[in-house]
């Protein structure tokens, strides 16, 4: 009777021999996914490490070279390939921007390798994810913790799907809340005054050592920031074509953002969502500020950004906010860039309405601009002619009365 053939992108019996002392080898006949075979060895300090080792070089010799929707993923595979895999179909599809795609690489190293890596399909459960979950809240790290609870899901949504896993056991694990926020914090005038005076001061501070001149152009970002309310990587992705300061009404288009991709800094062709993507009306000190830092006359790389580094690339986010707390040493204050946002936002909330607000920040709904970026007030509106009439009607009423 004829044998049956390995079955594409699985393997047959793994055999153990000890090499040396203390020294195993595994090895397996492995077929591809073109049908070709091979053999496939690992090794350990025991024969069943070595064979560990080998069934997950295996495990990803059958999902690395496959199509997306055609890799073995069972409930044996161990969670460490099936993450790999996951953000493999995740680059394929390529419906995510890549600044999201590096935050879910991030959670994926940071917290859920370590924590299920060497697990098996069959061997997440509710439980296991809540002990990862519990621990990160526990820390205080709340947003991690969503952001973890989030990736996870995904990923076990994939299992189901390939029919590893016979549901999602995300699903069950507990619900991660973060506290109640703190109120919205924004800038009074007196604020506003210091910090543009203080930034302003620090890059005129003397120059540094063996001349060179200090560049930063941190007061034209910061009030470009404090006039449009753009989120810093927005900010420092605009190029000179998203500028129109020569119009009748001057703008800027938001068009991108600058991200982090493969440990370097770029500027991201699209912004953090499709709301994101919108074009501002810029007050007078904007359109002052961004044609001085025109005017300085830096390379702006082959994107020709209005912000660039003195190397012609994109600007750092972190690196524009130790600057920003460094220029206010001399004044004491601790202002931070999302100040800015919290600031136009009521401001702009305030003196017209909500809707303005929203899209002038580029969120996607209402919601979000309320609950996390208006500052309340705490006083109700003066309603009192609204209110009288309830007793100048009633009065009226009770004249008619017989």
């Amino acid at each position: 009777m004829a044998r049956t053939p390995i079955e594409p992108g699985r393997w047959g019996r793994i055999t153990r021999t000890e090499i040396s002392p203390g020294t195993w080898r595994a090895r397996a006949r492995f077929r591809d996914l073109a049908g070709n075979l091979r053999t496939v060895e690992a090794r350990g300090r025991s024969g069943a490490a070595a064979q560990r080792a080998l069934e997950d070089r295996l495990h990803r010799a059958s999902t690395e070279a496959a199509v997306t929707g055609t890799a073995k993923v069972t409930p044996a595979t161990r969670m460490g390939i099936v993450f790999d895999h996951w953000v493999a179909e995740k680059r394929v599809e390529g419906q995510i921007t890549t600044q999201s795609l590096e935050t879910y690489r991030g959670v994926l190293e940071r917290d859920l390798r370590p924590a299920f890596g060497a697990l098996r399909v069959r061997e997440i459960t509710p439980v296991a994810v809540n002990r990862v979950l519990m621990a990160l809240s526990t820390a205080q790290k709340y947003d991690t913790a969503r952001q973890a609870r989030n990736v996870m899901s995904q990923v076990m949504l994939m299992c189901v799907r390939y029919g590893a896993a016979p549901f999602n056991p995300v699903r069950d694990a507990v619900t991660v809340r973060k506290p109640r926020r703190a109120e919205v914090r924004t800038l009074g005038l007196e604020d506003i005054t210091l910090l543009r005076k203080a930034v302003r001061e620090w890059e005129n501070r003397p120059a540094l050592p063996r001349g060179r001149r200090n560049v930063t152009l941190l007061p034209q970002i910061v009030d470009t920031m404090l006039g449009t309310g753009l989120r810093i990587a927005e900010c420092l992705a605009l190029r000179e074509a998203d500028v129109d300061l020569g119009a009748e009404v001057p703008t800027l288009t938001v068009t991108g953002t600058v991200v982090r991709a493969e440990g370097r800094l770029v500027r991201q062709g699209k912004p953090k969502s499709d709301s994101s993507r919108r074009t501002i009306t810029l007050p007078a000190f904007v359109v002052a500020s961004i044609t001085e830092a025109l005017d300085v006359g830096l390379d702006g790389g082959p994107d020709e950004l209005v912000f660039p580094s003195t190397r012609g690339t994109p600007r750092s986010p972190s690196r524009i906010r130790d600057q920003l707390r460094d220029a206010q040493l001399a004044i004491g204050t601790r202002v931070t860039p999302h100040d800015f946002r919290h600031t136009v936002a009521t401001q702009a909330a305030n003196s017209t309405t909500i809707g303005n607000a929203t899209v002038l920040l580029g969120h996607s709904d209402k919601g979000t601009t309320v609950r996390h970026y208006v500052k309340r007030t705490h006083v109700a509106p003066d309603l009192r002619t609204v209110i009288d009439q309830l007793v100048t009607q009633a009065v009226a009423v009770d004249r008619d009365l017989p």
